[in-house]
């Protein structure tokens, strides 16, 4: 099977998988960082024990490709996951997808203090500006991550597992890979448990 017949597979089977939904982290405000998670509940998360990358579709930029694999097979090493070649037959196969927005806020004085948040869209896409009338006012630019991950069982090409983050991003390097670490390790905090402790006195 050729590239694209197995992408267009993935994407009819994925969208027949009833996902159980949790969101790990919903905050409120603009600066917010959002962590959401669904998985199917019916599968047994445990026989997973190998995964392979696939190709993003929609890689981050430079070293931040680098960084959200690094993180991820950390987490996925946590949940005792081995990472293993695509042609090793992995028990699961995982693919990440970013994206990025921008959005323009502006605020100001015009017949009465008030603030407007009236921009959302594609960072390519064009830009609309709300008429200010006379007064005082200062727009800027702000910049929307957000990053998806998906767990494919290798076996039938169905996925069991999303993870999605969203959150403004910041102009220091340091505070995104922050929020960047910080998205993944929640993400990954709802990962089906595979093992159990046994109760004390338990036989």
């Amino acid at each position: 099977m050729n590239l694209m017949a197995r992408e267009c597979a993935f994407v009819m089977r994925a969208s027949r998988v009833t996902l159980y939904a949790l969101t790990v982290l919903a905050g409120s405000g603009a600066f917010a960082q959002r962590v959401h998670v669904q998985f199917e509940k019916g599968v047994d998360f445990s026989r997973f024990k190998t995964y392979a990358w696939l190709e993003s579709k929609h890689p981050a930029d430079g070293l931040w490709a680098q960084r959200v694999v690094a993180i991820t097979d950390g987490r996925l090493t946590r949940k005792g996951l081995k990472r293993v070649d695509p042609l090793m037959s992995p028990d699961l196969e995982v693919r990440y997808d970013s994206g990025l927005k921008t959005r323009t806020v502006a605020e100001g004085c015009d017949y009465g203090c008030m603030y407007a948040e009236y921009l959302y869209s594609e960072i390519y896409g064009p830009l609309w500006f709300w008429p200010m009338g006379s007064g005082s006012w200062v727009s800027e630019v702000e910049k929307d991550g957000s990053l998806i991950v998906d767990l494919v069982d290798a076996s039938n090409n169905e996925m069991v597992w999303r993870g999605v983050a969203t959150a403004v991003l910041s102009d220091k390097t340091k505070n995104n890979e922050r929020k960047l670490n910080k998205a993944i390790r929640k993400m990954f905090k709802a990962y089906p448990q595979t093992k159990f402790r046994k109760c004390k006195g338990a036989v």
